[in-house]
């Protein structure tokens, strides 16, 4: 899951332990899943050779996910990100994210991410006169508690749900990735070229 989310996961407790939960489910409407489903085309969008998020029904494994598996303060920052992007649509484009340009949805995603990384650098910073002297242990604590609760697993909780939806489904696995059905056999030398994609497990 690492290699396949860049290393960047924000929590293994949020993607499988809370699966262990029970949690209250959340209503989600048509329009909130076709929204959903373009936030994760523009993420993977459709190229000549595979189909995009939108094909593999994103949008509805984050229904499913996020209302059996989140804990409710992880479905609280789910829907806070999903509300986050609706509020930079309106304010860079004055349009609902649905009736925005493929580079426009982009731009508001990048937005999205390039404000959540700024929060956290200034969270990193302690104000006061000793600037920024080297910290105690305590107030590097302090530091890490303030960085957990900031908002900016928002973007990285998309994409991973994002990743994770298109991957495991039937067209992420078998049109994005080479698939063999299993059961099958076991070969340790496999042929590669440049530009080959990766094999489905």
């Amino acid at each position: 899951m690492a290699i396949l989310f860049g290393g960047a996961i924000v929590s293994t407790d949020i993607l499988f332990s809370s699966c262990k939960s029970n949690v209250k489910e959340e209503f989600f409407t048509p329009e909130d899943i076709s929204l959903l489903d373009e936030i994760a085309e523009t993420i993977i969008p459709a190229t000549a050779s595979s189909p995009g998020a939108k094909a593999a029904k994103v949008g509805e494994f984050m229904k499913v996910y996020v209302t059996d598996c989140y804990t409710a303060a992880d479905q609280q920052t789910f829907f806070e990100a999903v509300r986050e992007i609706k509020n930079l649509s309106q304010k860079k484009y004055v349009k609902e994210f649905l009736k925005l340009t493929v580079s426009q949805r982009r731009e508001v995603l990048t937005a999205l991410e390039m404000e959540k990384a700024a929060r956290v650098e200034d969270k990193t910073k302690t104000p006061g006169a000793e600037g920024d002297a080297i910290q105690t242990g305590k107030q590097q604590e302090a530091n890490k508690t303030r960085l957990k609760d900031a908002p900016n697993r928002y973007f990285p909780m998309l994409k991973q749900l994002t990743l994770l939806g298109y991957f495991t489904s039937q067209p992420g696995a078998t049109k994005a990735m080479r698939y063999i059905q299993t059961p099958g056999y076991y070969q340790g030398d496999v042929p590669y070229k440049k530009g080959d994609k990766a094999w489905a497990t």
